[in-house]
Order: C-alpha cells, then sequence, then structure tokens
C-alpha cells in the first residue's frame, strides 16, 4: 500500500483545528477538573499525544462530512449523478487531449484540493461553534469571555467559508471553461 504523508496532514489538519478550538475553551471552563486529573508533564505529553493521534481519522471524518453534504447531497437533490459524473468524464478528456493538459491537470486538481482542504476547515470550524455556543447556554457560562471566545470561532469559521466560497466558485469556472472545451 502506497501511503502518502500528505494526506496524513490533510486529513489532520481539520481535526487539529478542532481540537484547538474547542480544547482551550473546556481547560478553562473545567479547569479545576483538568488541574486534579492532569498531575505532571508526563500526563499532559500522553494526552497531548492522543489528541495528536485522535486528530486525523477526526478530521477525516469533517473531510466527509463536508463532502457529503456539499457535494454529494446537491447532486442528489437537486441534479443528478450520472449528469456531473458525465461532464467530468468530458472535462477529462479534454485535459487528456489538450497540448497542455499535464498543466492543465495539475491546476484543476490543485483547485479542487484546495476546495475540499478549505471544506474540512470551515466544517471543523462550525462544528466547534456550534459546540461552543451550545455550551454557552446549555452549560450556563456567563463569563464574557466565553462569548468573545465564541465570536472569535465564529469569525474565524466566516473567513474561511468566504475562501471556500472562492475556491468553489474558482473551480466552478474552471469546470466550465474545460467542459465547453475552449481554448
Amino acid at each position: 500500500m502506497n501511503f502518502d504523508t500528505k494526506y496524513l496532514i490533510r486529513w489532520g489538519i481539520p481535526g487539529w483545528i478542532m481540537v484547538m478550538a474547542l480544547l482551550p475553551y473546556y481547560i478553562i471552563i473545567y479547569f479545576d477538573f483538568f488541574s486534579d486529573h492532569v498531575v505532571n508533564s508526563s500526563d499532559l505529553l500522553a494526552i497531548g499525544a492522543v489528541l495528536t493521534v485522535l486528530g486525523v481519522p477526526l478530521g477525516y471524518l469533517l473531510n466527509q462530512i463536508h463532502h457529503s453534504v456539499f457535494w454529494v447531497l446537491p447532486k442528489l437533490i437537486f441534479g443528478s449523478w450520472s449528469k456531473y459524473f458525465n461532464e467530468e468524464l468530458k472535462v477529462d478528456d479534454y485535459i487528456a487531449n489538450h497540448k497542455n493538459g499535464a498543466e492543465k491537470k495539475e491546476r484543476y486538481r490543485y483547485l479542487l484540493t484546495r476546495k475540499h482542504e478549505l471544506g474540512g476547515f470551515m466544517v471543523s470550524l462550525f462544528i466547534s461553534a456550534f459546540v461552543i455556543g451550545l455550551s454557552n447556554v446549555i452549560g450556563r457560562h456567563h463569563h464574557h469571555w466565553t462569548w468573545w471566545y465564541f465570536a472569535i470561532v465564529t469569525f474565524l469559521f466566516l473567513i474561511i467559508l468566504l475562501s471556500r466560497q472562492y475556491s468553489s466558485r474558482n473551480i466552478e469556472v474552471y469546470h466550465d471553461h474545460y467542459l465547453k472545451g475552449k481554448d
């Protein structure tokens, strides 16, 4: 099996971002609990190692949520998978037969990768903001900083959403251009 470390990093980033967004919040909220249970540096190191390892499958799951919610379901509900698959075949044929096909293929691959990377990151921040907001309401955390923390994570989510929308539109333009076979 040929496994490239870029996938490990690509899948890990959304999970690690979620851990980095939620962990400080919950450490501060439940500081007494953590200070009672994390008594030395080896405990902290063990927790860090576990969270680092868990970030990869969590990130992979977040990427799959993004793919299903923003790619698979819309094609199922508003379009058709077979139509899209046929369009992709036409785009592949256009790229393969173009004199600069290798460069076009790399650009198209980059744009798709960027869109999906940002999508996993976006889902991670959305779920983190949702969990923090829900914790603030249900947990009745009436500290001003908890709502500031929620606002910061939400702001980061909105920035990544904007960036993902840009990347998504960019890949749509390329897809449509390649589909028409212009050049």
